[in-house]
Protein backbone atom coordinates (compact mmCIF):
# COMPACT_ATOMS: atom_id res chain seq x y z
CA UNK A 1 0.00 0.00 0.00
CA UNK A 2 1.01 3.64 -0.51
CA UNK A 3 2.38 5.44 2.09
CA UNK A 4 2.00 9.02 -0.27
CA UNK A 5 -0.45 10.35 -1.56
CA UNK A 6 1.05 12.32 -3.61
CA UNK A 7 3.95 13.21 -5.03
CA UNK A 8 5.77 16.10 -3.11
CA UNK A 9 7.45 17.08 -6.19
CA UNK A 10 4.65 17.42 -8.68
CA UNK A 11 1.71 16.63 -7.22
CA UNK A 12 0.77 13.60 -9.06
CA UNK A 13 -1.71 11.11 -6.97
CA UNK A 14 -0.29 8.17 -6.05
CA UNK A 15 -2.42 4.94 -5.13
CA UNK A 16 -0.16 2.04 -5.67
CA UNK A 17 3.46 1.21 -5.07
CA UNK A 18 4.29 1.32 -9.07
CA UNK A 19 3.64 4.68 -9.10
CA UNK A 20 6.14 5.79 -6.77
CA UNK A 21 9.82 6.46 -7.51
CA UNK A 22 11.51 3.06 -7.90
CA UNK A 23 8.29 1.59 -6.81
CA UNK A 24 9.44 2.26 -3.29
CA UNK A 25 5.80 2.95 -0.95
CA UNK A 26 8.14 4.74 1.29
CA UNK A 27 9.63 7.50 -1.50
CA UNK A 28 7.50 10.51 -1.32
CA UNK A 29 8.06 11.10 -5.27
CA UNK A 30 6.38 9.76 -8.39
CA UNK A 31 7.84 7.54 -11.52
CA UNK A 32 7.74 10.76 -13.16
CA UNK A 33 9.98 12.81 -10.88
CA UNK A 34 12.50 10.38 -10.22
CA UNK A 35 15.46 8.70 -12.22
CA UNK A 36 15.49 4.19 -11.79
CA UNK A 37 16.80 4.60 -8.41
CA UNK A 38 14.39 6.38 -7.47
CA UNK A 39 16.16 10.11 -6.51
CA UNK A 40 14.59 13.16 -7.31
CA UNK A 41 15.54 14.59 -10.72
CA UNK A 42 16.93 18.22 -10.88
CA UNK A 43 14.49 20.96 -10.49
CA UNK A 44 15.62 22.32 -14.15
CA UNK A 45 14.95 19.37 -15.46
CA UNK A 46 11.32 19.10 -14.21
CA UNK A 47 10.57 22.56 -14.27
CA UNK A 48 11.16 22.41 -18.17
CA UNK A 49 8.91 19.02 -18.26
CA UNK A 50 6.04 20.90 -15.84
CA UNK A 51 6.37 23.92 -18.68
CA UNK A 52 6.30 22.27 -21.98
CA UNK A 53 3.32 20.11 -20.30
CA UNK A 54 1.47 23.54 -19.02
CA UNK A 55 2.13 24.81 -22.38
CA UNK A 56 0.61 21.78 -24.15
CA UNK A 57 -2.41 21.04 -21.86
CA UNK A 58 -3.26 24.55 -20.62
CA UNK A 59 -2.64 26.16 -24.14
CA UNK A 60 -0.19 29.24 -22.37
CA UNK A 61 2.82 30.67 -24.08
CA UNK A 62 5.97 29.90 -22.46
CA UNK A 63 6.26 32.99 -19.91
CA UNK A 64 2.50 31.97 -18.79
CA UNK A 65 3.28 28.65 -18.44
CA UNK A 66 6.36 29.24 -15.94
CA UNK A 67 4.80 31.80 -14.25
CA UNK A 68 1.75 28.98 -13.51
CA UNK A 69 4.32 26.40 -13.10
CA UNK A 70 6.55 27.98 -10.49
CA UNK A 71 3.34 29.07 -8.40
CA UNK A 72 2.60 25.34 -8.60
CA UNK A 73 6.11 24.09 -7.47
CA UNK A 74 5.89 26.78 -4.87
CA UNK A 75 3.22 24.39 -3.25
CA UNK A 76 5.05 21.34 -3.43
CA UNK A 77 7.62 20.40 -0.34
CA UNK A 78 9.97 19.21 -2.86
CA UNK A 79 10.49 22.95 -3.94
CA UNK A 80 9.40 25.11 -2.03
CA UNK A 81 12.34 26.55 -0.54
CA UNK A 82 14.07 26.73 -3.75
CA UNK A 83 11.14 28.53 -5.89
CA UNK A 84 11.29 31.07 -2.29
CA UNK A 85 14.51 31.87 -3.16
CA UNK A 86 14.21 32.99 -7.01
CA UNK A 87 13.46 36.33 -7.91
CA UNK A 88 10.32 37.38 -9.67
CA UNK A 89 10.68 36.95 -13.21
CA UNK A 90 13.89 35.10 -13.11
CA UNK A 91 13.64 31.99 -15.42
CA UNK A 92 14.43 28.71 -13.15
CA UNK A 93 16.90 27.55 -15.82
Amino acid sequence: MSLALRCESCGMPMATNEEHGAQNPNNPYCIHCTDMNGKLLPFERKFEDLVKTAMDTRWMNREQAEKYVLGQMGELPAWRGRVAQMKPGASAA
